[in-house]
């Protein structure tokens, strides 16, 4: 990580690129985002003051928080491009504790190069957004605002390097070296290299397919455990502002002294959108973790629930977006008490985006 931030620095600060920057063929942009919430559980979780243990998003319960305040800059020549995250709140908090404290500043922080006159074919390193999945930490750019259990037990971001291929509109191709699942900091002791690879098929604008994999490890070689994962979804843009993503994932943890755990889980969500002030969305999931492979539950029972949410969404002027959303939870064991099989919230935003 440190390397990719010096080389950010020391290449779109080099006079050549300096130069460029007069001809107005350098591109710079700057993003900044920011997510305050507030989060009403029906079920007492006894004193808790994060809800289940199993969500990394708006995980404050009954009291205003920050999910993401986010500050991103972009940089990018014809033959060149990095960006460079800044983030805090709960969900750096929450989803890099296993980071040291200044690695959780980091959302991302890469640079890439084009290795081909056409720019088709890229390599990137450095911290990059996940290859996983249709969800991501910026709440806005989801159709739920809480994200299905799916996308928080699976990476949001990466460390490595990427080789990508645009091969044409339809096709789009990635391989990745990665150090660990969700890792910035390399395991500690030794340790093997992971691997992750993606295919992207877009047959007309409104479809998108997509398959990810990954092969690997989160803890160090001793531990003689390996990760295989992958993920599958589609993505349909219908007509009169309906809109439906449906995906499914699947992992195996193996172990040298313990028999193999496996997790599965699936979400789908269909949104209507009324107007471009307005929009709605239904989600059902599940998810099936009995052995705690990935996942964690409170009282060491493993995960076997399904839920469905409901949330509305109102674009309040350029800047600004409120979104309340509800959501029930139900399964074997949820939360510290082995009789509650059940959990309800109510979940509300204000989100502000500047581009």
């Amino acid at each position: 990580m440190r390397k990719s931030l010096l080389i950010f620095l020391l290449v779109f600060s080099s006079p050549a690129f300096a130069q460029e920057s007069s001809n107005n063929s350098l591109q710079f942009d700057v993003s900044a985002f920011l997510d305050v919430y507030y989060g009403y559980d029906f079920v007492d979780q006894m004193g808790l003051e994060n809800r289940l243990p199993f969500l990394y998003n708006h995980t404050k319960q009954n009291r205003l928080g920050i999910n993401l305040a986010l500050v991103t800059l972009s940089a990018k020549t014809e033959y060149l491009r990095a960006n460079l995250g800044i983030q805090q709140g709960t969900y750096a908090r929450d989803n890099y504790a296993d980071e040291p404290e200044l690695f959780q500043w980091i959302h991302q922080a890469n640079v890439g190069v084009a290795l081909d006159n056409n720019r088709k074919l890229w390599i990137d390193a450095g911290v990059l957004p996940s290859h996983i999945g249709f969800e991501n930490a910026v709440s806005t750019e989801n159709l739920t605002l809480s994200r299905s259990i799916i996308a928080e037990n699976s990476p949001y971001f990466e460390t490595g390097v990427q080789l990508s291929w645009q091969k044409d509109e339809r096709w789009y191709f990635a391989f990745l070296y990665l150090n660990g699942w969700q890792r910035i900091r390399a395991i500690p002791g030794r340790n093997r290299p992971s691997f992750g690879t993606q295919a992207t098929f877009t047959p007309k604008e409104s479809i998108k397919l997509n398959w990810s994999t990954f092969l690997g490890t989160d803890q160090p070689l001793e531990a003689e455990t390996m990760l295989y994962f992958m993920n599958f979804y589609g993505d349909f843009n219908l007509d009169d502002g309906w809109r439906f993503i449906a995906g499914l994932d699947g992992g195996r943890r193996t172990l040298a002294f313990d028999f193999d755990r496996n997790w599965w889980g699936m979400s789908a969500i269909l949104q209507r959108r009324f107007s471009e002030k307005f929009a709605t969305a239904f989600r059902f999931e599940y998810y099936n973790d009995p052995f705690q492979a990935i996942a964690t539950s409170e009282i060491d029972a493993g995960i076997q629930t399904s839920g469905i949410s409901l949330n509305g969404d109102w674009k309040l002027g350029k800047l600004a977006t409120f979104r309340l959303e509800g959501r029930w939870l139900t399964g074997p064991v949820l939360g510290i008490d082995s009789g509650n099989s059940d959990n309800y919230f109510l979940l509300g935003s204000f989100a502000f985006q500047l581009d």
